[in-house]
């Protein structure tokens, strides 16, 4: 009985430090859009949107995505020691984050390949590809 007992142990314990062994590291995309971009039709929106729908599925269904978010226009911009706040989300050079995922990929190379099928480029967009590391522990 306690061979038994060991060997699930063993089995376990070696099932855990595989799967550990195995995961891939993940990624951070921050997508941002040109505020001034001007479609040249509501076609060109919807063929958009028809996109983003596939390629949104297509990461969940290869089980790269970890997670995906898309903020409001709503929000406020902090800066400065003063604090100073704007009833805005931040803006720099036209571009505002439309969506933020967390990607899985084996590596930052793998990371941007994915990064760079993005339909956010069609509109003009961009997206920032960054590891990322955690901070909270294990």
């Amino acid at each position: 009985m306690k061979k038994i007992f060991l060997l699930t142990v063993l089995l376990f314990t070696g099932a855990i430090s595989f799967a550990q062994e195995k995961a891939k590291p993940q990624y951070l995309m921050v997508v941002r859009f040109k505020t001034n971009f001007k479609p040249s039709s509501n076609e060109e929106i919807q063929n958009n949107i028809k996109k983003w729908q596939e390629y949104m599925g297509n990461l969940a269904q290869s089980g790269d995505l970890v997670a995906g978010y898309r903020p409001t226009n709503e929000g406020a911009t902090i800066s400065g020691k003063e604090k100073s706040i704007k009833p805005i989300p931040y803006v720099a050079n036209d571009d505002l984050v439309s969506s933020v995922l967390i990607i899985k990929a084996d590596n930052l190379d793998a990371a941007k390949a994915i990064a760079n099928k993005c339909p956010v480029f069609e509109l003009g967009g961009s997206v920032e590809v960054r590891a990322m590391m955690n901070v909270a522990g294990q």
